[in-house]
């Protein structure tokens, strides 16, 4: 079905680490397609250098958050296990 463009809340809705964000990213700007996150105005531009590092570093954040929250997972199951709870 054809489309547009993509439209998502943030950077790190589009993929939960840098790799999927910007192939996202990059898949959009190849086909000629329009991405739009909030925050940032207007579509987003990859061939610019100013918007690409700026999506580079929302995905980096994409990726930060997703190893904290593995790590806050991981350490919770540690400290339920030696408790004795399931």
């Amino acid at each position: 079905m054809p489309y547009d463009g993509l439209v998502a809340a943030a950077v790190d809705r589009l993929g939960r680490n840098v790799v999927v964000c910007l192939n996202t990213g990059y898949k959009m700007r190849d086909e000629k397609k329009m991405l739009v996150t909030y925050g940032h105005e207007g579509a987003w531009d990859l061939d610019d250098s100013a918007d690409e590092n700026r999506f580079t570093m929302e995905a980096w954040g994409a990726q930060m958050e997703l190893r904290a929250i593995q790590r806050r997972n991981r350490d919770a199951t540690v400290r339920t296990r030696a408790a004795g709870r399931p």
